[in-house]
């Protein structure tokens, strides 16, 4: 596959995604649920959870799978992907540190959905770890970073993120 057409397929994943976030939001947003797959009813509740991002998912202007330039501007369709990510983790319990980190969070009296986004935030630095190296996933650095967060104060965990970048210098300008 040459880089083109790697390009062009996607932002067909993104566009075809984007509306389908599209389809089930109007349609979640009219309490018309029972159409939808479980799966599809599950990313309702998240999309639900998240209507702060509603004019996003309504404006059909942004639906055509454009890139969102990285760090410059929020990306709500990353978030969605991301939060779907994570509660599969949770549902599949694996990786289990996964769940023990939530858990940890959710018994410090954060919610369910606080503790899911600081699972995001994790997620993310290692996703744009791997990718600003050129490696795969390093599924290790973040079931270590899960573990490592999991004892600590929600409002220490960036601190250990960012601690994390200096272990791996070709990173730094993730920052």
């Amino acid at each position: 596959m040459t880089e083109d057409s790697a390009r062009m397929q996607e932002k067909l994943q993104r566009k075809l995604f984007r509306e389908n976030l599209h389809r089930i939001w109007m349609l979640a947003k009219e309490g018309q649920l029972n159409g939808l797959t479980a799966k599809e009813r599950e990313l309702a509740e998240i999309l639900l959870d998240h209507q702060e991002y509603g004019s996003h998912f309504e404006n059909t202007d942004i639906l055509d799978g454009r890139e969102y330039e990285a760090g410059a501007t929020f990306n709500p369709f990353l978030h969605i992907s991301t939060h779907r990510m994570v509660e599969d983790q949770l549902a599949a319990e694996a990786p289990i540190e996964t769940v023990l980190f939530c858990e940890s969070l959710e018994d410090r009296g954060l919610s369910r959905h606080d503790a899911i986004h600081f699972v995001i935030m994790i997620l993310l630095h290692v996703l744009y770890g791997s990718a600003a190296s050129g490696r795969s996933f390093d599924a290790g650095r973040y079931r270590r970073l899960l573990e490592e967060c999991r004892g600590v104060e929600p409002e220490r965990i960036e601190g250990i993120i960012e601690q994390d970048l200096s272990e791996y210098p070709d990173q730094r300008d993730l920052q």
